[in-house]
C-alpha cells in the first residue's frame, strides 16, 4: 500500500445538538459511509477508523467507549436499545462489506480496559480487609449466550471507583487482586478489567478473532492502551494476527507527550505490529499554532522522527479527544490556526501513517483543502525526503526527490508560521536540476525552475490561512 491515509470517521458531538441539525445522515453512520464507500476510496484514503461498534452502558447515547458488552454490535435489545449510536449488527455489516468492495481496510476501536453500565451490584471485600458495595455484575440478559456464555462479576475486574453503601468515590482494589502490569497507572474508569483472570483474556481475545473473522475488520486502535495489561496487548496482537491471513494493523492511543516515552512503551509491549498515535508531534503543531515553534527543528519532533520508530506513528492534527466543542475535559489546546500547515506536514512527509479527522474534513469545512493536499501526497510524494538547509525559525521547507516508480512526482513543501501579507522566500535544493515547478495548492500562481545545481527561489504565503504551499514538477 503506498503512501497510506487513515479517516477517523467519527468525532464526539456527532449527531447532537447543531451538528444533528446540520448533518441528518450521520444519525446513522454505518449506512452513511455505505453510501459514501466509493468516494472516499476515490479521494486516496485506505484506512477508516470507525468508532466503538459495541453496546455501551448509555445505549444509544454512548459514544462508545463506556462499554458494556463487547459481543452486542446493535443486535440485542439492552441498555434500552437494539442499535447502538451508529447502527444496528447488519448496517454495520453491510457497511464493512460496501468499503472491502472499493478497496477500503477498516478497523474496530477497541475499549478493552473497563466496563461500564453494570446490570447489578454485589459486595466485596477490599484490599484493606474493608467491604463495598460495587457495581460488577453483567449478565447481559439481552445477549443471553450468543458468541459468548460467559457473565461478569467481580473475580473478572480488578476494582471500581464507587462504593454504592457508602456512596464514596475513590480507587477501590480488591482483596487479592493487584492492579494489572500496565505501562501507566492501570485504574481508569469503571470496572477496571483483571487481565490476569485467564477466563475474561481469553474471552476478550476470542472476540478479537471474531469482530475479524466473522465481521470483517482488518485491524483496531486500542483505547486508552497505556492503562491496559501490556501482556494482555501483546497477546491480543499475537493471537488475533496468528488467526487471519489478513495483514492486520493495529494502533496503539498511549497519551503521552514525550518521544522517548512512546519508543519506550512500544518496547515495552514488544509487539512490532502496533503503531502508536503521535502524541508529541501534535504538540509541536499547538506550539506552530501559537506562533512559538522553531521550525527549524521540526524535522525532528514526535516518535515519526525517531531512528527505529519511524514507521510505528500515527500522525495526526485532532482526534474526538483533542477537539472538543466548548471545555476540554483532557486540557488540550484545539488547533484553530495553522491547521492546514500541520495537516501538510503529515501528508506529504515520507514517514508515518497520517490521519485526518471527520469533522475537521466535513464539519469544518476543509474536504476541498484537504483533498488537494491527499491528491499531493498519492502523486508525487515519492523518493528520498529530506529539510531544506534554508529552514529558519518561522518557515519551514521539506523536499521529496521523486523515484523512477512514479515519473513526475517529487515535491518542496513550504509552511510558515509567519503573519503578514508578505510572500516568503527561500532557496531550496530539490535534487532536480533545471526543472520546472508549480504551486500544487494554487496558493502561488507563476512557475519556479531549478538551475543546474537544482537550487531553486522557492514560496509561500506568510498567512495563516494559506502559509503553506506543496510545490511539484510540472509535466512535460
Amino acid at each position: 500500500m503506498e503512501n497510506p491515509i487513515i479517516l477517523q470517521t467519527f468525532y464526539w458531538e456527532m449527531n447532537t445538538g447543531k451538528y444533528a441539525e446540520e448533518y441528518p445522515e450521520e444519525a446513522n453512520l454505518w449506512n452513511l459511509l455505505a453510501e459514501q464507500a466509493a468516494e472516499i476510496a476515490e479521494v486516496g484514503f485506505n484506512f477508516l477508523w470507525l468508532p466503538p461498534a459495541n453496546k455501551g452502558a448509555a445505549g444509544a447515547e454512548d459514544v462508545g467507549y463506556g462499554t458494556y458488552d463487547l459481543w452486542d454490535l446493535g443486535e440485542f435489545k439492552q441498555k434500552g436499545t437494539k442499535r447502538t449510536k451508529y447502527g444496528t449488527k447488519k448496517e454495520l455489516e453491510k457497511a464493512v462489506e460496501k468499503l472491502h468492495q472499493n478497496g477500503l481496510k477498516v478497523l474496530y476501536d477497541a475499549v478493552l480496559n473497563h466496563r461500564l453500565g453494570a446490570d447489578d451490584k454485589e459486595l466485596v471485600k477490599l484490599k484493606d480487609d474493608s467491604k463495598a458495595e460495587v457495581w460488577t455484575i453483567f449478565n447481559f440478559k439481552g445477549r443471553g449466550d450468543e458468541y459468548s456464555s460467559l457473565k461478569l462479576d467481580w473475580r473478572v475486574f480488578d476494582g471500581v471507583d464507587w462504593d454504592e453503601r457508602t456512596q464514596r468515590a475513590g480507587e477501590f482494589l480488591f482483596k487479592c487482586k493487584e492492579w494489572d502490569d500496565s505501562y501507566e497507572e492501570d485504574y481508569l474508569m469503571g470496572a477496571d478489567i483483571d487481565y490476569e483472570n485467564q477466563e475474561i483474556k481469553k474471552d476478550v481475545i476470542n472476540w478479537g478473532k471474531w469482530i475479524v473473522n466473522e465481521i470483517g475488520f482488518d485491524g483496531f486502535r486500542f483505547d486508552a492502551s497505556k492503562h491496559v495489561d501490556n501482556g494482555m496487548i501483546h497477546d491480543f496482537i499475537e493471537e488475533v494476527n496468528q488467526s487471519t491471513d489478513k495483514d492486520l494493523f493495529f494502533i496503539g492511543e498511549a497519551w503521552v507527550n514525550s518521544a522517548e516515552t512512546l519508543a519506550d512503551y512500544l518496547n515495552t509491549v514488544g509487539q512490532e505490529k502496533l503503531h502508536v498515535f503521535d502524541f508529541p508531534l501534535r504538540e509541536s503543531f499547538v506550539k506552530m499554532m501559537q506562533g512559538k515553534l522553531d521550525m527549524r527543528w521540526l524535522g525532528e519532533k514526535g516518535l515519526v522522527n525517531q531512528d527505529n520508530f519511524r514507521d510505528r506513528a500515527i500522525t495526526f492534527v485532532e482526534n474526538h479527544d483533542t477537539e472538543r466543542d466548548g471545555t476540554n475535559e483532557y486540557g488540550t489546546e484545539a488547533i484553530v490556526h495553522r491547521k492546514m500547515q500541520a495537516y501538510c506536514y503529515i501528508l506529504m512527509r515520507r514517514d508515518g501513517v497520517p490521519t485526518v479527522f471527520w469533522k475537521d474534513y466535513h464539519s469544518h469545512g476543509l474536504k476541498e483543502r484537504l483533498d488537494t493536499l491527499i491528491a499531493a501526497r498519492k502523486k508525487f510524494a515519492y523518493g528520498d525526503a529530506y529539510e531544506s538547509e534554508s529552514n529558519d525559525k518561522n518557515t519551514y521547507s521539506y523536499i521529496r526527490t521523486g523515484d523512477d516508480e512514479h515519473p513526475g512526482s517529487g515535491l518542496v513543501m513550504m509552511i510558515t508560521q509567519h503573519e503578514s501579507e508578505k510572500i516568503i522566500e527561500k532557496s531550496v535544493n530539490t535534487g532536480r536540476a533545471e526543472t520546472r515547478y508549480y504551486d500544487y495548492t494554487g496558493h502561488i500562481e507563476e512557475e519556479i525552475m531549478t538551475d543546474a545545481e537544482a537550487n531553486g527561489i522557492f514560496k509561500v504565503k506568510g498567512t495563516a490561512e494559506e502559509g503553506y504551499s506543496v510545490w511539484v514538477p510540472v509535466k512535460d
